[in-house]
């Protein structure tokens, strides 16, 4: 951490990044001679020291050696730009080749200057240019912000405007289209509100709008999106909803908000009455209009209820034909479930330096009588939906632990370890902590042997409920890993709160990372912040051999995908430990980091 007096006024914080002791001296000195006492100089020989000390204080300006005892080229840099992105990096280097420099400029590096060509002494004026160029980058970056902001968002409240919001709603519904999940949307509209604009004056009239804005932005989650699309007609987007339950709940603390009275000035208060109608995808519709229409339908019919006298009908665009559909694939799968047609496959996860297994990850699988393997994906979307996924999770993890036990007594010494997936429906459960122990002391497994995969968004939606029960789930002995990280909502701020062991990289970086630089870059970026956080790093979705040798050579050497399994049921797994022996307990173990 920088000392107190390193971040006052005037004080310029250099961290240089060298394992060269001589060479670091030499780099030292010069800065001493030429900022004198107001150089805050930090130093790292490591890639990960260096990653430590951006994320514990302010830094200006860093001065990189590429070459590094755990790290080299541009995995130097992806590891340095990963952990300050905004930070102007200048790279003095022994050997750059002219193809590296170029791909580093790329990438964002300030300068690239060799030891040989760059005498020490023009470093500090070096520096002084990098910064500045930083900031002017930083300053033309904020102007086109404005003016982005300018042409997106609603002048009155801040809001975003109709174009931006059907552009989040697009990319909302191609998501859940893609992936099978469901998007909410909620159609706002402010009852008597032309009446106060006429009678009160268009000046209390915009105070009015600015204020119910304000509260539908404290009332939604940061994932959610709250726009204005003209008028008093508001839209709330919540993408990747569980079940209608979640968009009634949003509505309902929508109407309770505004009923607190709001201030119009000159002591006058009034409470605002609001229509809400509600609609999902894809029961309500598959298109952003479809969408829409379907929610000012339930609206319209919110409103015309209530102006006859009447309770208001369901705020949802709902069609009998589908709801019907819906509920006759809830009772098949529940039939599935109870029939024992859902079953637990296991796809390893291989060290290659070692080529030995070091865990599975334990993947539902169901085999229709009728339609043969049903993906995955077609029915979980249904099991969060009708809380189905609360009996399946235990089914999985009570299957996943017993075949822990039986690979550690038939493979003594190798400490094997199962992954299961959690879903964010089974964190709301209460004392879900309880079950896993449960389950634990049934099935008669160690809790070191149970890896709990959960995606960046379970934490967020759930907020500080969720964190509570992983951090009682963690002080079990159970390992927690975030699943498909990088393609969500999470942050180095997640990494910091949640108490988690490691991260699985997103099948979909590895898959572009041998045709794109930047999906590469992103890897290796990933690889060398797990290193620096002291977490475990796995890459999923390894297809080719090209593929695992490059991340072997980006320091990922813990690998899973086809190209050395696909998930095969349990009594499949033999062919899998003869062509890749279960390893030993030293080369297995997580670096956990203690439970927070």
């Amino acid at each position: 951490m920088l000392p107190a007096e390193a971040r006052a006024e005037g004080i310029l914080r250099i961290l240089l990044v060298e394992n060269d002791e001589g060479d670091a001296a030499r780099a030292a000195a010069a800065l001493g001679d030429a900022f004198g006492t107001r150089l805050a100089l930090l130093h790292a020989g490591t890639l990960a020291h260096a990653i430590r000390l951006l994320m514990e204080g302010p830094v200006d300006v860093v001065l990189v050696e590429l070459d590094l005892p755990d790290a080299s080229g541009l995995a130097t840099l992806a590891g340095i730009r990963g952990a300050a992105p905004s930070i102007p990096i200048v790279l003095y280097s022994r050997a750059l080749e002219e193809s590296v420099a170029v791909r580093a400029l790329r990438v964002g590096a300030q300068e690239c200057l060799q030891k040989s060509a760059t005498p020490v002494e023009q470093l500090p004026r070096l520096l002084r240019f990098a910064i500045e160029r930083q900031r002017h980058l930083a300053a033309l970056d904020a102007a086109r912000m404005a003016a982005a902001h300018r042409a997106t968002h609603d002048p009155l409240t801040g809001l975003a405007n109709r174009g931006l919001f059907l552009d989040h709603l697009d990319r909302a519904l191609a998501f859940g289209a893609r992936y099978g999940r469901k998007t909410g949307l909620l159609f706002v509209d402010l009852d008597g509100f032309k009446l106060i604009n006429d009678s009160l004056g268009h000046a209390v009239g915009d105070r009015l709008l600015v204020e119910v804005a304000q509260r539908l932005l404290s009332t939604v989650r940061r994932s959610d999106a709250v726009a204005r699309l003209g008028g008093d007609e508001f839209v709330v987007l919540l993408p990747d909803v569980n079940s209608r339950l979640d968009v009634a709940h949003v509505r309902d603390m929508i109407l309770a908000c505004l009923q607190e009275p709001i201030d119009l000035g000159d002591d006058r208060r009034e409470r605002i009455a609001a229509s809400v109608g509600g609609a999902m995808s894809p029961l309500d519709g598959t298109t952003a209009q479809e969408l829409l229409d379907a929610a000012d339908v339930a609206m319209y019919r919110d409103k015309y209820a209530r102006r006859r006298g009447r309770m208001p009908t369901p705020a949802f665009g709902l069609r009998v034909q589908d709801e019907t559909i819906a509920h006759q694939r809830e009772l098949r799968l529940r039939a599935a479930l109870d029939a024992g047609e859902l079953a637990v496959h296991y796809q390893p996860q291989v060290d290659v330096v070692s080529q030995q297994i070091v865990g599975l990850e334990a993947l539902l699988r169901w085999h229709d009588p009728d339609q043969g393997m049903v993906a995955p994906s077609s029915f979980l979307p249904l099991a969060e939906d009708t809380g189905l996924i609360v009996p399946i999770g235990d089914l999985v993890l009570r299957e996943a632990c017993a075949a822990a036990v039986s690979w550690r007594r038939d493979h003594p010494g190798s400490g094997l370890r199962v992954g299961v997936n959690l879903s964010a429906v089974q964190l709301r459960e209460k004392a879900f902590e309880q079950r896993v122990k449960r389950i634990l002391s049934e099935t008669g497994c160690p809790a070191d042997a149970l890896v709990l995969e959960l995606t960046e968004s379970s934490t967020l939606y759930e907020g500080d409920q969720a964190l509570d029960t992983l951090r009682a789930v963690r002080g079990l002995g159970v390992q927690l890993m975030v699943d498909d990280f990088g393609v969500g909502f999470a942050s180095l701020s997640f990494l910091r709160e949640a108490p988690l062991d490691g991260f699985k990289i997103d099948r979909r970086f590895v898959a572009r990372m041998l045709t794109d630089d930047r999906d590469e870059a992103i890897v290796s970026s990933l690889v060398s912040l797990a290193r620096g956080l002291g977490l475990h790093v796995i890459a999923e979705g390894v297809e080719t051999a090209d593929q695992s040798r490059r991340l072997s050579a980006l320091q990922c050497t813990e690998q899973q995908g086809h190209f050395f399994s696909p998930a095969v049921p349990l009594g499949a797994l033999a062919p899998v430990f003869r062509a890749h022996p279960p390893a030993p307990p030293s080369t297995r173990r997580l670096r956990a980091l203690p439970a927070r």
